[in-house]
C-alpha cells in the first residue's frame, strides 16, 4: 500500500482504486498518469496498491496502444480548462449519485455544474472543441462524462447559431440533464425500456422550481427524429423543440466518439454524416462536422498499425483525412483502407 502523495507516474495499479460508496475510480493493472495521482487527491484516496518491481510487466491488453504523445506543448489555457473540466465531471457525478439514491433532483447543483460549463465555454474559447477531443478523463461515471460533455457541445453548437445568454444557459442546462431519467431507470426492474429514460427524465424534472418548461420538454424530445422515427412520440420537424435538435447531435457525436478510454471522433463524424438528410438537422450537422473537422486539422493520432500520425488535410466531402506520421510519409485514409485512425493522442499535463 503506497500513499497518494507519495506516487510518482508510471506506477502500476495492483489492485482497483474503489471509493467507499463502491465507485470503482481506476481499474488493477492501470498505469498512473500524473493527471491521474492529482484527481485521486481530488476524490480523497489516501492510499493505493501498487505492483511492486517484480511483479509481472503490464498484459498485452494493456499495452496494445502506445502511450500519450509527449510532443504536446500545454498552454496555460489548456492547463486552466482542464482543471475546470475534472471539477465540473467530478460535481456532475457527485449529482447524478444522488439522483440515484434519492429519487430527487439537486437542482442547486446542478444548475451552478450548467453555468460552469457555459463559463468554461465563453472563457475558453476557439480552443475549446480541440481541448474536449483529447479529453480523457476517466474517475467519473459513463454518464457523468457523457452528460457533461453533451452540455458542453450543446453549448458550443449554440453559440456557432448566435443564441444569446438566455438561450445558451437554458441549452447548456438540458444538455446537462438529457440523461438524468436513466438514474431512475436504475432504480427500476430489469425489464424497463431503455426508451423510457426521456419519459422518466422529464418526469423527474416537470415543476422542479428553476427549470423551464424548454428544458423538461428537450430533455423528453432529445431522441426523437426528424423523419418521426424518434422516440417516445414519434414526432417530426418543427414539432421538435430546436435544444432537442441540438442535443441529439451531441448525443450521438460524444456517444460515438468516446467508447472506452480515449477519444476517436471518426465514426461520430460519419455517423451523423448519413444521419444528417433524414434524422438529423442538416444545417447544424454541416456546421458542426465542419467545426469538429477544423478542429482536428495538426491533431496528433495513432493509426491501427501503431504509428503516430498528424492529420494535415480533409479532403472535400470526406471525414477520412490525410495524414503524416513521423517518418513524414503521407497517407490518404480516404483511398488506403488498409488502416484506419485508432485514437487520439492525448497529453499528460500535472493538476495544481
Amino acid at each position: 500500500m503506497v500513499a497518494v502523495k507519495n506516487l510518482s507516474p508510471g506506477l502500476i495499479l495492483s489492485d482497483a482504486v474503489i471509493t467507499p460508496a463502491g465507485k470503482t475510480l481506476l481499474n488493477a493493472g492501470g498505469v498512473l498518469s500524473q493527471r491521474a495521482i492529482s484527481l485521486l487527491s481530488m476524490w480523497d484516496v489516501n492510499y493505493v496498491y501498487i505492483n511492486s518491481e517484480d511483479d509481472h510487466e503490464p498484459s498485452e491488453s494493456q499495452a496494445i496502444l502506445p502511450p500519450p504523445s509527449s510532443s504536446f506543448d500545454i498552454s496555460a489555457e489548456c492547463m486552466q480548462f482542464f482543471q475546470e473540466y475534472d471539477s465540473i465531471l467530478t460535481s456532475t457525478d457527485n449529482s447524478f449519485e444522488f439522483v440515484r439514491n434519492q429519487n430527487k433532483v439537486p437542482v442547486l447543483a446542478l444548475k451552478s455544474t450548467s453555468f460552469a460549463i457555459y463559463s468554461s465555454i465563453l472563457t475558453t474559447g476557439p480552443a475549446l472543441m480541440d481541448y474536449l477531443l483529447i479529453s480523457d478523463y476517466q474517475l467519473a461515471s459513463n454518464i457523468a462524462r457523457h452528460t457533461a460533455m453533451v452540455a458542453y457541445i450543446c453549448g458550443l453548437i449554440g453559440r456557432q447559431l448566435h443564441y444569446n445568454e438566455t438561450e445558451l444557459k437554458a441549452l447548456t442546462l438540458a444538455g446537462l440533464l438529457h440523461d438524468i431519467g436513466k438514474m431512475v431507470i436504475s432504480q427500476e426492474n430489469s425489464s424497463t425500456s431503455e426508451k423510457d429514460h426521456v419519459i422518466n427524465g422529464a418526469r423527474l424534472i416537470k415543476n422542479v422550481k428553476g427549470i423551464s418548461d424548454e428544458v423538461t420538454l428537450s430533455v423528453l424530445q432529445h431522441h426523437e427524429y426528424l423523419d418521426g422515427t424518434g422516440f417516445p412520440m414519434g414526432i417530426t420537424g418543427s414539432k421538435i423543440h430546436p435544444y432537442a435538435k441540438i442535443i441529439a447531435i451531441a448525443d450521438i457525436f460524444q456517444y460515438h466518439s468516446y467508447i472506452g478510454d480515449y477519444c476517436n471522433p471518426f465514426n461520430a463524424l460519419n455517423v451523423i454524416t448519413k444521419d444528417m438528410f433524414g434524422k438529423l438537422d442538416p444545417t447544424i450537422c454541416q456546421m458542426f462536422t465542419k467545426q469538429v473537422r477544423d478542429s482536428l486539422l495538426n491533431s496528433n493520432v495513432i493509426l491501427s498499425d501503431g504509428q503516430e500520425a498528424t492529420i494535415i488535410f480533409f479532403s472535400p466531402n470526406s471525414n477520412d483525412p490525410i495524414v503524416k506520421t513521423l517518418d513524414q510519409k503521407l497517407i490518404d485514409l480516404s483511398t488506403d483502407k488498409t488502416r484506419t485512425i485508432s485514437r487520439m493522442c492525448t497529453p499528460d499535463y500535472p493538476l495544481s
